[in-house]
């Protein structure tokens, strides 16, 4: 085959070619038509290379960071070391096992002690009870001697001369000299006023008004309606309750 009839073959192939889009995807090249563009060829292989040179650097920006730290590390460990080293793990090891023979030691004296309840009367501030200054009113005597009651159990006060010596520090005026008179007795062994039951009769002997309850009735028989409704009530309730 002669150089014309080559020519014009080659011609008549490319006329059969369709024109390629610019704009349409391109096919991967082959070995021979690599081999026809050479500098397409240069161009893929020159971004290979740049992209394995990025790749590089940044591992190698990462190597860097690592060494440092790893550098920070053993820094640290040997100043550790220094700090421990020798016998200071001993002494702290030594010093661990006294620590721990006294907290024992100090579990079994806290453990010997017995428990104590706390006291009620100590947690709590108990109102005292209103003085009781003689006067002949029932109604007064018996809110002293049932004060004194209450105060008696919300204190604790059990022994009986606590109970005596506590309840006439609260007697004033006629009821303290009347006390007085009694407490002398006491000393003579002429009278027995030694637990709260004995000293809370006497009390109601010496100032509880005779005949309350036939005073009261009597009273009650007598009253009548001349103030407003609410006194009238209240002079009747205050009556019953002597009753």
């Amino acid at each position: 085959m002669g150089p014309r009839r080559v020519a014009v073959t080659q011609a008549n192939s490319a006329a059969r070619m369709p024109d390629q889009d610019p704009e349409s995807p391109r096919h991967a090249a082959s070995p021979s038509e690599r081999a026809a563009n050479p500098e397409d060829e240069n161009s893929r292989l020159t971004e290979l290379v740049m992209n394995l040179e990025e790749k590089v650097s940044s591992l190698e920006t990462e190597i860097t960071v690592l060494n440092s730290e790893l550098e920070e590390c053993r820094q640290v460990v040997q100043e550790m070391a220094s700090a421990f080293g020798g016998g200071g793990i001993a002494d702290m090891r030594c010093e661990m096992e006294q620590m721990s023979i006294q907290i024992g030691l100090l579990q079994r004296a806290v453990s010997n002690v017995p428990a104590v309840a706390p006291d009620a009367g100590a947690r709590l501030r108990i109102p005292e009870p209103k003085a009781y200054s003689g006067a002949r009113d029932a109604k007064e005597v018996e809110n002293f001697l049932f004060d004194m009651e209450q105060y008696f159990l919300a204190a604790s006060v059990e022994d009986e001369a606590r109970k005596v010596s506590t309840a006439t520090m609260y007697l004033t005026g006629d009821a303290k000299l009347w006390w007085r008179t009694k407490y002398a007795e006491i000393q003579a062994n002429q009278v027995r006023l030694d637990t709260w039951a004995l000293l809370r009769e006497a009390i109601r002997e010496q100032f509880f008004p005779e005949n309350v309850e036939y005073n009261a009735r009597r009273a009650l028989r007598k009253l009548e309606h001349t103030g407003s409704v609410r006194d009238y009530v209240k002079t009747i309730s205050a009556l019953m309750l002597d009753i």
